[in-house]
C-alpha cells in the first residue's frame, strides 16, 4: 500500500512538474526553451561548457566569438567562471560575465533541475518578437536608426536547486537570459520565474536557502567587465531581497528586466528619476531646417503629465504613446545654424526643465534631404521616401502630406544683418492631403506667382485637418533656383544683377584653387570635397549642375570677410575656367558652410550662399551663358597661379618615419612622443603613443611597437581630439571641450560622418580611416590597415609652417640631417602629456623606462614570399621578417605607398594666365599649365598676326599676342566697336553740353540775382516801400507782352524785371547809376517816383563811395554794350 502510495505521488509529481515545465516553456515573459534544438549542461557540480557563436556579440565595447555557460546561474566571456559563491562586483582577472542569478546550484543529482541553451540563427518569428521588445524600450535612444535582431543566445536555469550537503534540497529557482544582437548593438533580457532561495548551504546558507549571518552571499544579478572597475548591479543583489527581483522590474513588466550591453557601461532599460542623467535623444544629428521627429527617454512619464521639450530655446508640446511608455516626441524646429542643440524635458507643464541632453544640428549638405527632384525646364519631377515618415512605427498607406514651396530671402547683401533680414516662409502649398505613397508630384513653377523670389524649398508635412501653429513633422528638399527657366528672362535678371551685385576682393585668407584634380584631392590642408559634385559619389545626379566637371572642392574655411572659393576639375584632371566653361568654380561672396553664430544675413550655412552664388552664377552663367562676364566680374574665378602645395610627413609600421623633408627612418622606441609642434604660425602638437605589437607584453625584447593612439592640442580651439585603436570600431575618436565637458565624449560616426567641432572638422565613412582638419590649415589623417593593429599617421602642413615645426615628424627646412633624433629628445613627460588616459590607466603604463626592442632581423621568411608581398618596399621587408606577419608587412608597404602618392599629388606644378581667343578667331586648348599649349586660328579671309602657339613655360606665354586681321575682320572690329564707340561719344558729348549750359544758366540766374539784391536801394538799409509786381515775382516766366516789347534777348531767363534804358537825369548822375540803385524797376522817370523813393535815391547818391557809384556805372555799360 505505501508502495503504491509512493508511485501514486511520484506519478502526479512528474505531472505536475510536466505541467509546470510545459507552462514555463511557453509563457510569453519566457522565450521558448526545454525543445529538441537546445543543449543541456551535464549533470555536474560547478560545470560550464564553452559555445563557439556564430555572430560576434559585443558586450562591454568589446566583440566576443564564444561564452560559456556556467550550472550557478551565469554566463562568462574571456573564460570560465567556476566560482559558486558571488563576489562582490566589481571583478578583475578577466571575469567579464553575464549574471542573471549568480548563486550555489547543484544539477548534480538526478531529475534536479536544467540548465538549457542554445544559439538562434534564422526564426524570424522570435527575431521579431526580440526587435519589438528592444524598439519599445530603446526607441528614444535607437530612433531612426532601426534595429533589427539578427541572432539570440538564449539560456534558461529551469528549477534549479540549491547545493546541500547532503539529503535533497527543497527550493528550487527558474530564469532566463536572452542576449540580442544585430552585430553591432547587443541587449539582454533577464526574465524571473519562480524563485525560492538565495544562496547555498556553501556559502553558509540555511537549510532553506537563504542568506544568515554576516559570512552568507546572498545571489548576485548584473554585469561585470572583469577590469575591476566597470560594472552594474541590480538592487539587491547579496541579499535576501533579490528573491523579489522576479515580482519586480526596470521595464514596467513583472519578472523582466532590459539593459543594452554593447558600451563600456551598461545602460539599463526603462526610465530613471535622476535629474543628473542625461537625456536620450535620437536622431542624435538632424537638420538645421528642422522637421525630424526626435525621440526622447530618460524620465518616467505618465500620459496624466503635461510633458514639454525645450529646444535650443524653442518650447516644443510633446507626443507621449502608452505603447512606447518610455520615450516621448517632439519636433525639431528650424535652428537655421549647425552645431549641438541643448534639449530640455519639462514633466510639470513647462514650469522646470529639470532633464536635460543635446541634438547635433548640421547644413542640409551634411544630411542628403529626402525629398529629390528633376527639372526639364521649369516642371519639377518631384520623389521622396515612403517608409518611417512621420514615425518609425507608421504605416505609410495610413499617412497623408501636404507639399509647399517655401521660400529663402535675404533682404539685402549686407552681411550679419538680423531679424527681419532673413525670411524662410511658405510660398505656397500646392498638394493638400495627398496619400504619403504618392508616387511622386509633378509642378510646373510657370503655374505659380514666383515674382521676386529666387530661392525655393520643397517641403512636406504631415496632413492635419485642423489648423494648427504647432510645428509638424517634415522633410525637405535641397534649394533650387525658381526664376524662369528661359534665356531672355535669365539675361534681363543678370544684367539687373550686375548693376547693385557686391564684389568679391580675394584676399590672402582664401586660399588658391589647388592647379590639378591630384593636387585638389590630396590637399586636405584647406579644401573639402563638394558633397554634389566628387570623384567616387554614388549619389544620384553627381556633377549634374556642372557637367563638363568630374569633381570640386571648396575652401573650408571662410575669410574674414566671410568668403568662399569654389574649384572646379574636368575628367582630364585639369582646373576649369570659368570663362572657359561655365562648369567652373569661382570665389563665393557667402562661404558654404556659413559663419558662427549664424542666424544672420550672409552667415546661414549653405542657403547664403545658394542665394548671394550659386544662383547668380546658374542665371549668368547656364541659363544666360552670354551674361557670364558679368558673373565673373563680381565673382572672379581663381587661376591657381599662386597656390602653394601642403607638405606630407608620416608615421606607421613598426613603427617607421617619414619626416617632412622626406627623411626616413625607423623609431623603435616605446612611450608617448611629440611627433609634431609648432609655435609661431600656431600653437599646435601632436602627441603619439607607441606600443608593442603584442599588447599584453611591455618586457624587454619584444619585438616591436607601433602608434597606437594620439592626441591633438590645438592653442587656438577649446578642443581637444584623442584617436585610440578599438577592437569593436576599428579606431575610436574622442574630443574633450576644456571648460564644457566633464569628460571626454566618443564621437559615434555611425549617426554622422562629419562632426564641426570648436577650430577643427572631423569625417570619417568608413571605421579604417578618420580625417581631422584644423582651422589653421593641419590636416592629419589615420588609416588602420587590414588585419592589422598599428595606425598609419599621415600629417599635411601648409606651406606657412616651414621653419616653424618640430618632433618625430621633423624640422621642415630642407634638410634631411636633423630630423633623426633620440627617443629622449621628444620623449614628454607627465606634466606635458594631453592624454586622456582609461580607467586603471595612466602615464606610467604606457612609459616604462628600459625597453629594448629586438634590432636584430630574423632571416626565416624566404626572400620569394618578401619581394612577393613588399613589392620593393624595405620598410614592409623590415616589418614582415621582424614580426613574421605578412599582414604587418602588407599594412606597412600601404602605408608607405599613401605617403609616397601624396607626396607625388602635391607635387609643385607652374601655372601662366588664361589666355583669350583674338577677336574674332578661335583657341584651341583650356590648360594653361606649365608645358601646355593653346593654338589660335582666324576666320576665313583673316590674317592671323603673332603666334599661332603660344606654350606655358615657367608662368610665362611663349610667343607673341594674337591677333585676327583682315577685310572682314576689319569690317568687324568698325561695325561692332568703332561705330558703337563713336555713338556714345557723341551722346556723352551732347549730354555734358546740356548738363554744363544748364549749369551756365542756373549760375547766371544766381548772378543776376545777388546783383539785384544788391543793386537794391533798400538792400541793408530797411526794408523796401517798393510793392512787388505779381508777374514779376521771382521764379515767374516773363510776360508775353513784355518780351515782346522790350529789346532784351534773353539767352535763358533770369526770373527779373529788364532794365529801363530811359535816359534819365538827376543832379549831373547818370541814369545807368541811378536805374541800378532804385531796383531796375519798370521804365518810370525819376521826377515821376514817388517822393520817399526819390529821397532814398539822393541819400544813396550821398552815401555811396566812388568806387561803388564806378563799379555800377561799369555793369551797367556792359549790359547796354550787349543789347545794343
Amino acid at each position: 500500500m505505501d508502495y503504491q502510495r509512493i508511485m501514486y505521488s511520484v506519478i502526479i509529481n512528474t505531472v505536475l512538474v510536466f505541467i509546470a515545465t510545459s507552462s514555463l516553456a511557453t509563457d510569453d515573459l519566457f522565450y521558448p526553451y526545454g525543445n529538441s534544438t537546445d543543449q543541456q549542461l551535464p549533470r555536474e557540480d560547478d560545470i560550464g561548457i564553452e559555445v563557439q557563436l556564430a555572430r560576434v556579440f559585443p558586450y562591454f565595447d568589446s566583440n566576443h566569438r564564444s561564452l560559456f555557460v556556467n550550472d550557478n546561474g551565469i554566463l562568462s566571456f574571456l573564460k570560465l567562471v567556476k566560482l559558486y559563491e558571488a563576489d562582490s562586483f566589481p571583478l578583475d582577472d578577466n571575469r567579464r560575465l553575464i549574471a542573471p542569478y549568480w548563486a550555489d546550484v547543484d544539477i548534480s543529482r538526478v531529475n534536479e533541475g536544467h540548465v538549457y541553451f542554445r544559439e538562434v540563427t534564422n526564426d524570424q518569428e522570435l527575431f521579431d518578437r526580440a526587435t519589438s521588445e528592444v524598439l519599445r524600450l530603446f526607441g528614444g535612444e535607437l530612433g531612426l536608426k532601426r534595429f533589427t535582431t539578427k541572432w539570440l543566445f538564449i539560456a534558461t536555469w529551469e528549477k534549479v536547486p540549491f547545493y546541500v550537503v547532503s539529503g535533497q534540497a527543497n527550493r528550487y529557482n527558474t530564469f532566463q537570459t536572452v542576449l540580442i544582437t544585430d552585430g553591432v548593438l547587443s541587449f539582454v533580457i533577464f526574465n524571473y520565474g519562480v524563485l525560492e532561495w538565495t544562496t547555498g548551504w556553501s556559502s553558509f546558507g540555511s537549510s532553506n536557502g537563504l542568506a544568515q549571518g554576516n559570512e552568507s552571499v546572498a545571489a548576485q544579478v548584473g554585469f561585470n567587465a572583469g577590469n575591476g572597475l566597470n560594472f552594474y548591479s541590480v538592487e539587491g543583489s547579496r541579499t535576501n531581497d533579490i528573491l523579489k527581483i522576479n515580482e519586480t522590474s526596470n521595464i514596467d513588466r513583472e519578472g523582466r528586466w532590459m539593459f543594452r550591453v554593447d558600451l563600456t557601461d551598461i545602460k539599463p532599460g526603462g526610465c530613471y528619476d535622476n535629474v543628473n542623467d542625461e537625456l536620450s535623444v535620437s536622431p542624435k544629428v538632424v537638420s538645421m531646417l528642422g522637421g525630424d521627429v526626435l525621440y526622447v527617454s530618460g524620465p518616467c512619464y505618465d500620459e496624466a503629465q503635461d510633458i514639454n521639450c525645450m529646444i535650443d530655446g524653442v518650447m516644443i508640446p510633446t507626443s507621449f504613446n502608452i505603447d512606447t511608455p518610455f520615450t516621448v516626441t517632439c519636433i525639431m524646429p528650424t535652428t537655421l545654424k549647425v552645431g549641438d542643440m541643448a534639449v530640455s524635458l519639462s514633466v510639470d507643464g513647462g514650469n522646470t526643465y529639470l532633464y536635460t541632453g543635446s541634438v547635433t544640428s548640421v547644413s542640409i549638405d551634411q544630411i542628403p534631404p529626402p525629398i529629390t527632384f528633376t527639372s526639364s525646364g521649369d516642371m519639377l519631377d518631384i520623389s521622396w521616401p515612403k517608409e518611417n515618415f512621420p514615425n518609425i512605427d507608421s504605416v505609410p498607406a495610413d499617412i497623408r502630406v501636404d507639399l509647399s514651396l517655401v521660400t529663402y530671402q535675404e533682404r539685402n547683401s549686407l552681411r550679419r544683418n538680423t531679424g527681419d533680414d532673413i525670411t524662410l516662409a511658405k510660398l505656397v502649398t500646392v498638394a493638400i492631403n495627398i496619400p504619403l505613397t504618392q508616387d511622386g508630384y509633378q509642378l510646373d513653377l510657370t503655374s505659380l506667382s514666383l515674382d521676386d523670389f529666387d530661392v525655393g524649398l520643397l517641403l512636406i508635412e504631415e496632413y492635419s485637418d485642423v489648423p494648427s501653429a504647432e510645428l509638424k513633422p517634415s522633410m525637405w528638399s535641397l534649394p533650387l533656383n525658381i526664376n524662369p527657366s528661359n534665356a531672355d528672362s535669365a539675361v534681363s535678371w543678370c544684367r539687373e544683377w550686375s548693376m547693385t551685385a557686391d564684389v568679391v576682393e580675394p584676399s590672402n585668407d582664401i586660399p588658391p584653387c589647388p592647379c590639378t584634380l591630384t593636387q585638389a584631392l590630396a590637399d586636405t590642408t584647406w579644401y573639402d570635397a563638394d558633397p554634389f559634385c566628387k570623384v567616387g559619389s554614388t549619389m544620384e545626379g553627381n556633377c549634374a549642375t556642372r557637367p563638363d566637371a568630374a569633381h570640386c572642392v571648396r575652401a573650408r574655411i571662410p575669410s574674414a570677410n566671410g568668403f568662399g572659393n569654389r574649384c572646379c576639375y574636368n575628367t582630364d584632371g585639369y582646373l576649369l575656367h570659368l570663362e572657359d566653361f561655365s562648369s567652373g568654380g569661382s570665389h563665393q561672396l557667402r562661404h558654404h558652410a556659413g559663419a558662427s553664430p549664424y542666424q544672420q544675413a550672409g552667415d546661414i550655412p549653405f542657403l547664403s550662399n545658394f542665394l548671394w552664388d550659386t544662383i547668380p552664377w546658374s542665371q549668368c552663367c547656364v541659363r544666360a551663358d552670354s551674361e557670364c562676364d558679368r558673373y565673373i566680374d563680381k565673382r572672379p574665378y581663381d587661376q591657381c597661379l599662386t597656390y602653394d602645395t601642403p607638405e606630407p610627413a608620416s608615421i606607421f609600421g613598426e613603427p617607421h618615419i617619414i619626416s617632412f623633408d622626406d627623411a626616413r627612418f625607423p623609431f623603435n622606441e616605446l612611450g608617448e612622443f611629440t611627433l609634431l609642434r609648432t609655435d609661431v604660425v600656431s600653437e599646435f602638437e601632436i602627441q603619439g603613443r607607441l606600443q608593442p605589437f603584442n599588447t599584453t607584453s611591455t618586457e624587454p625584447g619584444t619585438v616591436g611597437t607601433s602608434l597606437t593612439a594620439f592626441v591633438v592640442r590645438y592653442a587656438a580651439s577649446t578642443t581637444y581630439v584623442q584617436v585610440v585603436l578599438s577592437e569593436r570600431r576599428t579606431m575610436d575618436l574622442m574630443v574633450w571641450e576644456e571648460g564644457q565637458m566633464e569628460e571626454w565624449r566618443l564621437i559615434d560616426f555611425s549617426v554622422g560622418s562629419w562632426w564641426r567641432l570648436n577650430g577643427v572638422t572631423v569625417s570619417s565613412t568608413t571605421p579604417s580611416k578618420i580625417l581631422i582638419q584644423y582651422d589653421n590649415g593641419i590636416s592629419a589623417e589615420v588609416t588602420v590597415h587590414t588585419n592589422t593593429t598599428a595606425m598609419a599617421l599621415l600629417v599635411l602642413a601648409p606651406a606657412n609652417f616651414k621653419y616653424d615645426t618640430t618632433g618625430l615628424l621633423g624640422s621642415w627646412n630642407d634638410n634631411l640631417d636633423d630630423d633623426n633624433k633620440t627617443a629622449a629628445e621628444f620623449l614628454i613627460a607627465v606634466s606635458e602629456s594631453y592624454f586622456h588616459y582609461e580607467a586603471l590607466s595612466n602615464y606610467t603604463t604606457y612609459n616604462q623606462p628600459g625597453f629594448v626592442p629586438i634590432s636584430t632581423i630574423p632571416s626565416t621568411i624566404p626572400e620569394d614570399k618578401i619581394t612577393e608581398l613588399c613589392m620593393g618596399s624595405m620598410a614592409c621587408a623590415y616589418d614582415y621578417q621582424k614580426t613574421g606577419d605578412p599582414n604587418v608587412g602588407k599594412g606597412t608597404r600601404e602605408a608607405e605607398e599613401d605617403y609616397d602618392n601624396t607626396d607625388n599629388d602635391t607635387t609643385d606644378v607652374v601655372a601662366c594666365t588664361r589666355l583669350d581667343a583674338p577677336a574674332g578667331g578661335t583657341k584651341t586648348g583650356t590648360m594653361y599649365l606649365s608645358g601646355k599649349s593653346v593654338s589660335f586660328t582666324c576666320p576665313e579671309g583673316h590674317t592671323l598676326e603673332g603666334s599661332v602657339t603660344r606654350t606655358c613655360i615657367n608662368g610665362t606665354w611663349s610667343g607673341n599676342e594674337t591677333y585676327c586681321q583682315g577685310p572682314e575682320a576689319e569690317s568687324v572690329t568698325r561695325s561692332e566697336f568703332i561705330f558703337p564707340l563713336i555713338i556714345v561719344a557723341l551722346t556723352l558729348f551732347v549730354i555734358i553740353f546740356l548738363i554744363l549750359l544748364i549749369m551756365y544758366c542756373r549760375i547766371r540766374k544766381a548772378s543776376k540775382h545777388k546783383e539785384d539784391i544788391e543793386m537794391d536801394p533798400t538792400h541793408e538799409r530797411g526794408p523796401s516801400t517798393v510793392i512787388p509786381v505779381s508777374e514779376y515775382d521771382n521764379e515767374a516766366p516773363t510776360p508775353p507782352e513784355v518780351a515782346r516789347n522790350s529789346m532784351v534777348v534773353p539767352i535763358c531767363s533770369t526770373s527779373n524785371p529788364e532794365y529801363s534804358l530811359e535816359d534819365n537825369k538827376k543832379k549831373g548822375v547818370d541814369n545807368d547809376y541811378m536805374s541800378v540803385r532804385n531796383g531796375a524797376r519798370p521804365s518810370k522817370g525819376i521826377d515821376d517816383e514817388e517822393p520817399d523813393l526819390k529821397k532814398e535815391s539822393a541819400k544813396h547818391l550821398d552815401s555811396d563811395s566812388e568806387d561803388e557809384i564806378t563799379a555800377i556805372k561799369r555793369h551797367y555799360q556792359a549790359e547796354r554794350e550787349l543789347i545794343e
